[in-house]
C-alpha cells in the first residue's frame, strides 16, 4: 500500500546551481534564503516582488516564513529570477 502526502508535508527541492558543468546543487532553502535577501535589500513591496514572481503576496509572504514552500517548478523559476538579479 503507498503512503499518499499530506497537505501538512512540505516537499524539499533541490535545482542544479548557476554552473551545471560542477553538478552542484542549491536546496529549496537555499533559494528561499537568497528570495529573503532579495525582498529585504530590494526598494520594492512585496506585492511588487510577488508581481515579478508571478505569484500572490501571500504565497510570497508564506515561502519567506517557511510555513510553505514553492513546488519544483515555481522554484526553478525563482532561482531564474534570483540568478537574474545578482542573489544566486
Amino acid at each position: 500500500m503507498q503512503r499518499q502526502n499530506t497537505t501538512s508535508e512540505i516537499k524539499r527541492w533541490t535545482i542544479p546551481a548557476a554552473s551545471f558543468s560542477t553538478c552542484a546543487f542549491m536546496s529549496t532553502e537555499e533559494v528561499l534564503d537568497a528570495l529573503e535577501r532579495y525582498t529585504k535589500e530590494s526598494a520594492e513591496s512585496d506585492r511588487e516582488t510577488a508581481t515579478k514572481l508571478g505569484v500572490n503576496r501571500l504565497t510570497l509572504n508564506t515561502w519567506l516564513r517557511r510555513a510553505a514552500q514553492p513546488e519544483k517548478c515555481v522554484l526553478a523559476r525563482l532561482a531564474g529570477f534570483l540568478r537574474r538579479a545578482g542573489y544566486i
